[in-house]
């Protein structure tokens, strides 16, 4: 999505997110049922939580994926491309 030459800045494909499943690299996600997201972002090896996420909102970094477990509190949470 975006910043890419010949790519949209806007993304073209949305899945819903099954945490632990479902292939979310290089996706940035939208959070329907706030809580905490535990995951790994591009470039990085270590796990991070963000905290508190509101309802309906956007997470802006560009993940690999979501780790499941006790960290990750949010839901109907939607990967997009």
């Amino acid at each position: 999505m975006g910043q890419f030459f010949d790519q949209p800045d806007f993304a073209t494909v949305a899945t819903a997110v099954v945490v632990g499943t479902t292939d979310v690299r290089n996706s940035a996600l939208y959070i329907g049922t706030g809580g905490n997201v535990e995951v790994i972002a591009v470039g990085s090896t270590a796990s991070v939580i963000f905290k508190n996420i509101a309802d309906g909102s956007f997470l802006p970094c560009i993940i690999t994926s979501i780790v499941a477990g006790a960290g990750t509190t949010a839901t109907d949470i939607i990967a997009i491309k």
